[in-house]
């Protein structure tokens, strides 16, 4: 998608005349016509004057060298109609003169400093329109208007489209975003917004695309103070949503199993306790071990206990419910969160039916292996109002369960209070 050349900041500039062939011809006919007529009605003082036209005309076509050689020319046509004027008007015609010969001088010294500044003008728009187009980040300019006056490759590339079916249209039309921020409007058109700190957003390229960018805002004011304009520079952060992702999904989830770690665990409880307090409900936080997890783990290796502890944790997820969460600590101990349950012996239900679930055979690289699981599990508010005394409990529940036996299921209602403490 090539840029189209639009200058991306607009400043005045002279328009050039439509056949450029014409005006040096066009331009020494009017100056020949001027002086005919200066040196044939000398008497009239104003023709003089009229040297500057054709002046005029040269510094408007931009023709540097034509114009300083026509100024030259001008003024010795001038004192040429001095000595006709003389001999009509006498004296007041060497003021005349001079009046002519200053604004020919004045006309073209001004001209020139302007067609200089408008050289050094567009030279700088080229080199804006060369570096926005060279950047790496996606570059739009937009008037005052509203309309998009410049898209840059990249640009183009987000957007989906190419420059000339951008550049002259509504940025409300092409470039729409919503903010990430929670706080701020849904869908905000760039056009229409005067914030220039930066901001990440969702853009709706396209297409139906969607793509999360970082994007700032800046003005483009004139001298006097007023806002005719604005740059947008925005970037693709996709990498770094996923890599931003993928770091939360490290610090929130067991590697492993795909499981919630410790630090999402506790985050859950908090939530899930403060649910059941403001709703009078009741909650089973469970521990659940393996057995004989270990000797397998020793005996097969460490891939083996790996593919072991997965399939233990697919296998939990199938039996419970979709607002029940379960979370591995290390090796292979877990921890169920069990809300809105009705009694402590539907947490011995759901207790029951991981131990089943649990104690099947597992085939690893051809071999059947299998697993039993002791679960031990505590009652909110009945066992504890906190998340640090509701998981010691169900600890204290599991060894008590794994002291009777394989495939054992112990509520903490039925240890003895010296246990419990």
């Amino acid at each position: 998608m090539a840029d189209v050349d639009v200058d991306p900041i607009e400043l005045p500039r002279s328009w050039l005349l439509r056949y450029p062939q014409l005006i040096r011809p066009t331009v020494l006919a009017l100056t020949l016509l001027i002086f005919v007529a200066d040196y044939a009605y000398s008497d009239v003082v104003v023709l003089s004057t009229l040297y500057t036209i054709p002046l005029l005309f040269s510094l408007w076509a931009g023709r540097r060298q034509f114009t300083i050689g026509l100024s030259i020319l001008c003024c010795v046509l001038a004192c040429v109609c001095l000595f006709r004027s003389a001999e009509v008007m006498g004296d007041i015609a060497y003021p005349n003169a001079a009046a002519a010969i200053f604004s020919v001088v004045m006309v073209t010294s001004l001209g020139l400093l302007r067609l200089r500044t408008e050289r050094e003008l567009s030279y700088v728009r080229k080199l804006a329109t060369t570096t926005l187009r060279s950047l790496g980040e996606a570059v739009i300019t937009i008037n005052g208007a509203g309309e998009l006056r410049f898209a840059n490759r990249v640009a183009c590339e987000l957007l989906g489209r190419p420059a000339s079916e951008l550049v002259g249209g509504r940025a409300s039309d092409v470039f729409i975003v919503r903010d990430v921020e929670p706080s701020r409007p849904l869908v905000i058109e760039l056009a229409e917004r005067g914030a220039t700190d930066s901001h990440e957003a969702v853009l709706f390229a396209f297409g139906g695309r969607r793509i999360p960018i970082e994007y700032v805002r800046t003005p483009i004011r004139s001298a006097d103070g007023g806002q005719f304009g604005e740059v947008v520079v925005f970037r693709d952060i996709s990498a770094r949503k996923e890599h931003e992702d993928a770091i939360k999904r490290l610090a929130y989830r067991d590697d492993l199993t795909g499981l919630p770690n410790r630090v999402s665990l506790t985050d859950r409880m908090q939530l899930e306790l403060a649910h059941a307090k403001r709703n009078k409900e009741l909650l089973a936080v469970a521990y659940v071990d393996l057995d004989g997890f270990k000797e397998i783990n020793d005996r097969h290796g460490h891939a083996a206990g790996d593919a072991l502890l997965k399939a233990a944790a697919e296998r939990m997820r199938s039996v419970l419910r979709a607002g029940d969460t379960i979370a591995r600590l290390g090796g292979d101990e877990f921890v169920i969160v069990l809300p809105a349950i009705g009694s402590a012996e539907d947490a011995r239900r759901v207790g029951e039916k991981v131990v089943a679930a649990l104690d099947r055979h597992v085939e690893i690289d051809g071999k059947q292996l299998r697993v039993g699981a002791s679960f031990g599990a505590a009652l909110y508010p009945r066992d504890g109002e906190d998340a640090q005394t509701l998981m010691r409990r169900a600890d204290k529940a599991m060894y008590r369960a794994k002291s009777a036996g394989r495939g054992k299921v112990q509520i903490f209602q039925n240890l003895s209070d010296s246990q419990a403490s």
